[in-house]
């Protein structure tokens, strides 16, 4: 299941010995002692000043933090690296304004990636756990997938979770007050497909439905951007591209896609 560490130590550490530890795991970063990773995000959590440090450091040079942070205001990133990359959370209770959805509140969602995370500011979020067999799954939307109930606990300040990719599902509830997470994140090079649920958020419960995929391989990606500029014949560029492939799962993607631009009145034939 979703690993919980409530650690006790007195001793700090700077981002660049957290940067320096990760480093020396290689391309074993969140495999290997999670233990020890786990203690030193706490360690990094005694540390009050290093994340503003880092930020006035990253907007001396607005070009560079540009291109660092091309994400939403919720994510700023910190350190990237070719195994993992660090970047800061930012949680916040919804106001009524604009935009509020990059939040994914009240959305029960999995990772296709492996994130530890901390609590560093605030009281954190609330989040309920679900865990589920993704070998399992054939990933349509509307597919039924079992599930079965892990806890209903919170990030709260120095704690740190491990969300375990393409396993855990999890939904956030939003915090009381500002709060800040610190994340470790581990892309993976062949990433499976990542979900929203439909489900109800009780302990019985035992299954969900997929509402939506949410990654796309880059071809479906490009696709429906070439779609909406107006590109000829993109659903048969697609399946051409996709039968060069022979990947079943793109081959599935590629059909809802078509499904997607068919219902957008595209005559797909």
């Amino acid at each position: 299941m979703a690993i919980t560490w409530d650690l006790e130590t007195d001793a700090p550490i700077s981002l660049d010995e957290l940067i320096e530890f990760l480093d020396a795991q290689g391309g074993c970063v969140l495999a290997d002692d999670l233990d020890a990773a786990a203690m030193m995000l706490r360690r990094l959590y005694n540390n009050r000043t290093f994340l503003s440090d880092t930020l006035l450091k990253q907007l001396a040079n607005p070009s560079a933090f540009k291109a660092m942070n091309p994400y939403t205001p919720q994510v700023l990133m910190l350190h990237r690296t070719e195994h993992y990359f660090i970047r800061a959370a930012i949680w916040t209770p919804p106001a009524g304004r604009t935009g509020e959805e990059i939040f994914f509140y009240e959305d029960p969602h999995d990772h296709n990636f492996e994130l530890m995370t901390l609590g560093y500011e605030g009281p954190g979020y609330e989040t309920v756990l679900f865990q589920y067999d993704h070998d399992q799954v054939v990933g349509d939307v509307g597919d039924v997938v079992n599930v079965r109930f892990l806890e209903r606990t919170r990030l709260s300040r120095g704690r740190v979770m491990l969300y375990r990719g393409s396993k855990d599902i999890h939904v956030q509830f939003p915090s009381e007050d500002f709060s800040i997470s610190i994340n470790v994140v581990v892309p993976k090079m062949q990433m499976n497909r990542q979900y929203s649920f439909d489900m109800d958020l009780s302990p019985e419960t035992t299954c969900a439905i997929i509402r939506e995929n949410l990654m796309f391989h880059t071809p479906t990606v490009i696709s429906r951007l070439a779609h909406d500029m107006g590109v000829q014949d993109v659903p048969a560029t697609l399946r051409n591209f996709v039968a060069s492939t022979g990947d079943f799962n793109a081959q599935r993607i590629a059909d809802e896609l078509i499904r997607e631009l068919e219902a957008k009145g595209l005559d797909t034939a």
